[in-house]
């Protein structure tokens, strides 16, 4: 069989709908309704597809030692297409927020703090455990001198926003987590524009303190970190979405029939990419968010509890995925004979894996997530 069928891909996801469905009969994480329920449903979809996309790339770097995009475009447009929504959704929210203040002022202390918290603990904790793992393979012995260590360890906890770089010397530093953080730095260079942004939106402007904070940090980030604008186009596409949103320019049913099926048929013109930086690829997939953000449930199936639930716990999901996949094929197997696998035997090995990365996911938000949330909302009572 075929190492990318794309029926391991829907097992995958079957799998982590029926563990979901469990925990969420007894844990009702998303027992309180969301303005944007569609959102929530779609971030359920995106967190299992990056999953399924490092899984996949995964076994050819095994065979190949190239950590590349899979040969099959649906399962690198899991990855590819799944980051442009998550960045989507980052800047509708923010931006329609801005839009809907009307003539009240914007609290930007609040946000940065609600921020900081709600990105920054479980981000860290992940990072420790890829700092345990480097130094259990390196036997607990420094391979660098001690100020390179911690200047690496520094690295990473400015989201790599400076550099992303090895952990004492092991070069596999970024596999631990599948590389995910690559994508932190873009919502970091997001929130701290957003008051640059919100000179256009916004009747009373934020103060010349926060002015300064986004233009120093806009400055620093492109003096220490690599750009790639195509990215800049998915918050642009969120953007889009939250205008359409508010001003409602269309006057169509928004879960009409045709709404819904112009979004499966977006998805299958979107299959037809090898990867989302196509400029074509991206107006697709902000036809379809623009019609997700504004209430398209995509036949119902959107606003099912369970897909909620794994949008809730996404967050946790992206961070701990890559994690707990290293974990199972350097310390539970061993590359070498992960690299002896048939397609099946490693997709079923993979099968298995599904209910702990959404378990783990699930107690990430719960006993880590969650309670820095809480703190936050406290913080800035």
């Amino acid at each position: 069989m075929n190492t990318l069928n794309p029926l391991f891909a829907i097992v995958v996801f079957l799998i982590a709908y029926a563990t979901s469905y469990v925990i969420n009969l007894k844990y009702k994480v998303n027992n309180l309704s969301s303005r944007y329920e569609s959102i929530d449903g779609l971030r359920g979809f995106l967190a299992i597809g990056v999953f399924i996309h490092h899984s996949s790339i995964w076994i050819q770097y095994l065979q190949t030692n190239k950590w590349d995009a899979p040969k099959s475009n649906l399962y690198a447009q899991l990855g590819s297409t799944s980051v442009a929504f998550f960045f989507m959704i980052t800047s509708f929210l923010f931006i329609s927020k801005l839009l809907n203040l009307k003539e009240k002022e914007f609290n930007w202390k609040a946000f940065f703090i609600s921020r900081f918290f709600r990105l920054t603990p479980m981000y860290y904790f992940s990072v420790s455990i890829i700092i345990l793992f480097v130094m259990i393979i390196n036997d607990w012995k420094l391979k660098v001198g001690i100020f390179r260590f911690f200047g690496q360890i520094l690295m990473w906890g400015t989201f790599t926003i400076v550099r992303n770089t090895s952990i004492n010397g092991y070069y596999l530093t970024s596999r631990i987590n599948a590389g995910v953080v690559w994508s932190l730095p873009y919502e970091w260079l997001f929130y701290f524009s957003l008051p640059l942004i919100s000179l256009l939106i916004l009747k009373k402007k934020p103060s010349n303190l926060y002015i300064l904070i986004s233009f120093v940090f806009i400055i620093l980030y492109f003096f220490v970190n690599n750009f790639d604008f195509h990215h800049i186009l998915s918050f642009v596409g969120g953007a889009i979405a939250a205008i359409v949103v508010k001003f409602k320019p269309f006057k169509t049913d928004k879960n009409s029939f045709f709404s819904s099926i112009l979004i499966l048929l977006c998805f299958v013109l979107i299959g037809q990419f090898k990867n989302s930086d196509n400029v074509i690829c991206k107006i697709l997939i902000t036809i379809v968010f623009v019609l997700i953000a504004s209430g398209n449930t995509l036949f119902g199936v959107l606003k099912n509890a369970t897909l909620k639930f794994l949008g809730e716990i996404s967050y946790s999901t992206y961070l701990m995925h890559g994690i707990i996949l290293f974990a199972v094929f350097y310390f539970g197997f061993g590359f070498e004979k992960i690299k002896s696998f048939t397609p099946l035997e490693f997709w079923g090995l993979i099968f298995l894996i599904t209910p702990v990365v959404v378990i783990f996911s699930f107690l990430g938000y719960k006993f880590i997530e969650k309670p820095f949330m809480e703190i936050s909302k406290k913080i800035n009572k």
